[in-house]
């Protein structure tokens, strides 16, 4: 249950939040699922003071775990929802009432959670103008809706479940003794989201190297500390801790050649593979010491630049194997009073959509027409998994407006625990879809980047929702959208 309170002008004041959750029998992950139920409703709107209750309740089903996005999910739907309602009544575009009312840079919510990089704004601008909204919204015949929705997500908890001064991700790289291979070895879990990508990238960006010399491993918690694929925090924190290692390798091999040449370290860097300077430096002593000490070892001894693969040989021999470690937990967050913790994070992502539909006004069946996305997930470190992660959001978020529903009988049991009465989304029932990448700089990120792995799929559900009212003019409180639903809710009105 949703309250919230607003002026005439559709200012936002208040925020009263009562959330009840089915947990089965076990506690699992339900204290975080609430936390989020009610935390991340304080974003992405200038919201000054809330209220929240949530209650996890033990019940004969099975035990749940955490998916995408979890407790938040649904609680920005409701949210999403009623800002449509309260737009409405106001008589005001639903994109200027979320436009008077949204965050921006610097800004802190009334629980403490910091937007130290925040592009909501040009979400909102990329979405409505890549859907035609202003030519759309209210003016589409019956049958035919628009709908806009906003999201909020954490890149990470600031703090572990298990309280704790660990780190919450350590790296270790290795070169190899030839000096041609970076081998970054990480616990972190790739259960296909990318992370191993970005991590290698964001090594070689940091070493300054071309990506084919980077050889990564993860997986192995001989390899370090990774608290876990969860809450978005792979890119940020893992990716911090890779980061950190990378330039302590680096500043290893600058160190030795800067005590070679008699040259400043600082005047000293890695730059595509090659060793760049700062002013003239003539390295032809060291590279033919070298050659002849150590039998002939160069890439080309007539080149008129110091390649990467010299230089780690010349720190191999000089140091032993270089080896350099990094490390990442986030700085203090939250505020003083009880429950100041809940929902922290180092950043917090954003993300609007606007979806389009048609209704079969006879049946009841839901056609997707098109869905319009966009995200700020800081820097893109690769651009092709952040549209990946967003395709893959709407894709979850469509499974659990449209079609997916757990069944139980009275004892618990799960009655369909199949795929032909389980319905996920496949490639066949997926709309086009326009994934717009909105970049910004986030100053606790590696390289400026932040989440996008479960903040995309925060606006699906309501946008869906608010189009469907759009088509129909009749709101529906309960998912799946399944025909029968939207028909007996078209049924239900026209009778009164």
């Amino acid at each position: 249950k949703i309250t919230i309170g607003v002026k005439k002008d559709g200012t936002l004041m208040a925020l009263e939040h009562e959330c009840y959750l089915d947990g089965g029998a076990y506690a699992s992950f339900g204290p975080a699922t609430v936390y989020y139920a009610g935390s991340l409703l304080a974003g992405p709107y200038k919201l000054p003071n809330m209220k929240y209750d949530g209650w996890r309740i033990y019940t004969n089903k099975p035990a749940c775990g955490a998916q995408r996005g979890h407790g938040a999910v649904i609680a920005r739907a409701a949210f999403e929802q009623q800002l449509d309602m309260i737009a409405e009544e106001l008589n005001i575009d639903p994109k200027e009432l979320r436009q008077k009312n949204m965050m921006e840079t610097g800004d802190t919510t009334c629980n403490d959670l910091n937007m130290s990089s925040f592009g909501m704004a040009e979400c909102l601008d990329a979405v409505t103008g890549g859907s035609d909204w202003e030519a759309k919204k209210g003016k589409l015949p019956k049958g035919k809706g628009i709908g806009l929705a906003c999201g909020f997500f954490v890149s990470g908890a600031g703090f572990p479940i298990y309280r704790s001064d660990t780190y919450h991700g350590t790296v270790m790289i290795k070169l190899t003794e030839d000096g041609g291979t970076v081998l970054v070895y990480t616990a972190s879990a790739e259960i296909g989201q990318g992370s191993d990508s970005a991590f290698a990238m964001i090594a070689a960006e940091a070493l300054g190297v071309p990506l084919e010399c980077i050889r990564l491993a993860s997986g192995d918690t001989d390899m370090g500390v990774d608290l876990g694929a969860y809450s978005s925090r792979q890119t940020l924190m893992t990716g911090h801790a890779t980061k950190d290692a990378a330039e302590d390798v680096k500043r290893q091999i600058l160190e030795v050649l800067s005590d070679e040449l008699d040259v400043p370290v600082e005047g000293i860097d890695i730059v595509e593979g090659r060793i760049t300077f700062d002013r003239p430096v003539d390295f032809s002593e060291l590279r033919t010491r070298y050659i002849k000490e150590h039998r002939g070892w160069t890439d080309n001894p007539d080149a008129e630049y110091l390649t990467f693969k010299e230089a780690s040989r010349i720190a191999y021999l000089k140091k032993g194997t270089i080896v350099g470690t990094g490390k990442y937990k986030p700085h203090f967050l939250g505020g003083t009073y009880k429950g100041a913790a809940v929902g922290t994070s180092p950043a917090y992502g954003c993300s609007a959509q606007v979806a389009e539909v048609e209704v079969d006004m006879e049946t009841g069946q839901i056609t997707i027409v098109q869905i319009v996305d966009a995200h700020d997930c800081g820097k893109a470190i690769n651009t092709t998994s952040v549209e990946g992660q967003m395709q893959g959001s709407i894709s979850m978020g469509i499974g659990e407006a449209m079609h997916e529903e757990v069944k139980f009988d009275t004892k618990g049991n799960v009655i369909n625990n199949d795929l032909a009465e389980y319905k996920m989304v496949t490639a066949l029932d997926m709309p086009p879809v326009d994934a717009i990448v909105v970049e910004t700089n986030e100053p606790n990120g590696p390289f400026g980047a932040k989440e996008v792995g479960e903040g995309a799929i925060m606006p699906t559900i309501p946008a869906l929702l608010n189009a469907v009212y759009d088509a129909i003019g009749v709101r529906i409180f309960e998912l799946p959208l399944t025909p029968e639903r939207v028909y007996n809710a078209i049924q239900e009105a026209n009778k009164e």
